[in-house]
């Protein structure tokens, strides 16, 4: 069971976060649709930053777990 958390736990992390970047991402390019002709903006690189973060985070987190894991 421990085993199913330590790995559970950074993925549903991973999602949460890409969830946000992509939220984050779509609703601005939804609200400044009409605005201004601008697809690249703080926010959309903020939500692409967060997407890349949730990506990659479980499997670093997972393997720094387990570099300094005892035997």
């Amino acid at each position: 069971m421990n085993t199913i958390l330590n790995y559970v736990i950074p993925h549903i992390v991973g999602i949460i976060l890409i969830a946000i970047g992509w939220y984050v991402s779509i609703l601005n390019v939804g609200l400044t649709r009409f605005t201004e002709n601008v697809l690249i903006s703080k926010w959309t690189v903020g939500g692409l930053v967060l997407i890349l973060i949730g990506a990659y985070l479980p499997e670093i987190w997972i393997g720094t777990r387990n570099l300094f894991k005892k035997d």
